[in-house]
């Protein structure tokens, strides 16, 4: 007689999250290397920077998603999974940099010279970005987590989100773009064009994770309602 046809058994969303997160890493860990000039702001450049345009890094376009994302871990799948997928980040975006550094060393063949100005990593400027994503990702996640127990206190853990993924993105950027901008660039750079830099960086993707709160409270409740094992006020 023929067996029955094992169930598999439920199956969660973590693994994918993490695996978007850790790439939203590595893209931008490359893509951050390049400084490139933005819009003039009237106002906002005459004030602040002289009349001059915005500064960004390439980081612009992906890096704050991986806020969002690390958000997302932490409101749905508690800290101790989110701080599993940081670390894990950080041991992937140090080992792309030492392949990269490896790679640097060979000789290239003739026509491939150029690939060591652009993806070679520069010390500086990977320390910076090791240390302000440990500490901004930690610090964010970590923030939520205390919001969200004080919730929880109260009875209401599943109240409150939107007011907590914001408050702990503004504190983990802060810290993150303070960290990764004064040690990759200061003393590089101007005073100014650092200045400009920094606070622009910060006050971008602090805007465009705000900007996308309401999709992000969307997927958060989409993956509290299919994920097998979430429980209420798990933190």
């Amino acid at each position: 007689m023929s067996q029955p046809p094992e169930q598999d058994a439920p199956r969660g969303w973590y693994d994918v999250v993490m695996a978007v997160f850790v790439g939203l890493l590595l893209i931008s860990g490359v893509t951050a290397t390049k400084l490139f000039e933005g819009p003039v702001v009237p106002w906002f450049s005459r004030v602040f920077y002289g009349g001059g345009p915005l500064i960004f890094d390439g980081g612009a376009f992906l890096f704050p998603l991986s806020y969002v994302v690390g958000d997302i871990m932490t409101e749905v799948y508690g800290w101790q999974r989110a701080r599993r997928a940081i670390w894990t980040g950080f041991g992937m975006t140090f080992l792309a940099a030492l392949t990269y550094f490896v790679v640097s060393l060979t000789t290239p063949v003739e026509g491939f010279e150029t690939w060591d100005q652009v993806l070679a990593p520069v010390g500086r400027i990977t320390i910076a970005g090791l240390v302000g994503f440990l500490a901004g990702q930690m610090l964010n996640s970590l923030v939520l987590v205390r919001i969200k127990r004080r919730m929880a206190a109260r009875g209401v853990p599943e109240q409150g989100v939107a007011m907590r993924l914001v408050t702990s993105t503004l504190v983990g950027e802060l810290v993150d773009t303070l960290l990764f901008c004064t040690i990759a660039f200061a003393g590089t750079i101007s005073l100014a064009e650092l200045t400009n830099y920094t606070v622009t960086g910060y006050l971008y993707k602090c805007l465009v994770e705000i900007c996308v709160v309401p999709v992000t409270l969307l997927v958060i409740r989409h993956l509290k309602r299919v994920e097998p094992g979430y429980r209420p006020g798990r933190i």
